[in-house]
């Protein structure tokens, strides 16, 4: 068998099976919904894989106004996100579930720089006017601009030029979940359904 038919067979194989699926940032790049988990009143909400060099997303959501500092540029936040992780899902639903999981309960993201104003960040006072703001930053996106790449002769990382900016902290907020919290908000609830249909009683109450 040449190495092209193996190829095929191998692409056909991960096609034919309904347990090798990709998830929807890693087919379409683009996860939507009309009613986002995340955005303030359930309104729109949208996430794009920018790149997957350190894994770049840019989301756009509308937060409450009261959290945010400058209330007057608009509800609609746009923002570049310097992802610790990957995050993705089987439904556009379940990324944005995750986006919950990673970003507001685990806090893993970190800074990254920009050159000039809404490189990174934007508000806008409509959903349609958030989409053009972050394709401006997708259209200024460079890894070497926003992240490390190169060391200098000592082995120090060499700072892009520009301002270091963190502004998912207003987003997302500022404390990560502590283990017991992760686990009443994610572990318990499917242990006591898998333990609800083999019939068996409810956990103690105590966290362990």
């Amino acid at each position: 068998m040449t190495t092209a038919a193996a190829i095929k067979t191998i692409k056909t194989s991960l096609r034919d099976n309904p347990e090798c699926r990709l998830g929807v940032m890693a087919r379409t790049r683009v996860a939507f919904a009309e009613k986002g988990i995340n955005s303030y009143q359930q309104d729109k909400e949208l996430l794009v894989l920018i790149s997957d060099t350190g894994w770049w997303y840019g989301h756009v959501l509308r937060v409450d106004p009261d959290n945010l500092a400058h209330r007057d540029y608009g509800e609609w936040v746009v923002n570049l996100m310097n992802s610790r992780c990957r995050v993705d899902g089987a439904t556009p639903e379940e990324v944005l579930h995750n986006v919950t999981f990673s970003w507001y309960d685990r806090q893993l993201y970190t800074e990254y720089f920009v050159q000039a104003p809404e490189d990174g960040f934007a508000q806008r006072h409509s959903f349609d006017a958030a989409l053009q703001a972050l394709c401006t930053i997708i259209e200024r996106f460079k890894f070497k601009l926003r992240d490390y790449h190169e060391l200098d002769p000592n082995g120090d990382y060499i700072l892009p030029k520009g301002e270091a900016i963190l502004p998912g902290k207003s987003i997302y907020g500022s404390r990560a979940l502590s283990d017991e919290e992760m686990y009443e908000k994610y572990e318990r609830p499917l242990i006591e359904a898998a333990r609800k249909k083999a019939g068996l009683p409810s956990l103690k109450k105590d966290y362990s």
